[in-house]
């Protein structure tokens, strides 16, 4: 019995951990915004787990388990958001250059003018989006050889939520918050992708 105790204290410790990398992550890249790239990423997160080793109400395996656990979850979640954010970027062009086109010689100089537009979305929400995409890839592919390639997930990890499906029989599991994942409620098997 003691040592359920110890792992249900190591679980609820990471969780904890986890939680407060995220929050602390999350703030700093939203004030970096244009200058999200792979070693400002570098830079929060690093400076994040210093930051709680530093407070000292989480141990230095479960800050180190947590960060480990964060990392995986912004690489799988960029390959999932990555080639949607490139579609509507691209989308997003084709309909400036139709507009530029359509609007006569006067708009199509304004457009050139601000041609940056291109690049980001008409709002400052999706640009800052595009931001923290491309960093966020960039960072990814840095972490490559220390990251499992496949980013797949097994029963037991902590992952910040969202919607995963079982490699054996392609039930879905959607997890709302941060947590371990648990067994396929399908066929109680213990291998998830990120869907």
């Amino acid at each position: 019995m003691d040592k359920d105790k110890k792992e249900d204290k190591a679980v609820e410790e990471e969780l904890a951990a986890y939680e407060k990398l995220r929050q602390r992550l999350s703030k700093t890249l939203g004030e970096l915004n244009e200058k999200i790239n792979s070693e400002s990423v570098s830079s929060a997160m690093e400076k994040a787990m210093a930051e709680l080793k530093e407070m000292g109400e989480y141990s230095k395996e479960g800050i180190s388990r947590a960060g480990a656990a964060l990392k995986k979850d912004i690489a799988s979640t960029v390959s999932q958001i990555k080639p949607k954010v490139d579609e509507d970027i691209k989308e997003t062009r084709k309909d400036f250059t139709r507009w530029r086109n359509k609007g006569g010689a006067l708009w199509r100089e304004i457009a050139n003018e601000a041609e940056y537009v291109k690049e980001f979305s008409v709002d400052k929400g999706g640009s800052f989006l595009l931001n923290v995409t491309r960093g966020l890839s960039e960072w990814t592919k840095s972490l490559s050889d220390r990251l499992d390639s496949s980013l797949s997930y097994k029963t037991g990890e902590v992952t910040h939520g969202g919607a995963f499906t079982c490699t054996n029989c392609g039930a879905e599991l959607h997890l709302k918050k941060p947590g371990r994942i648990p067994p396929c409620p399908k066929c109680a098997k213990t291998a998830f992708r990120r869907s």
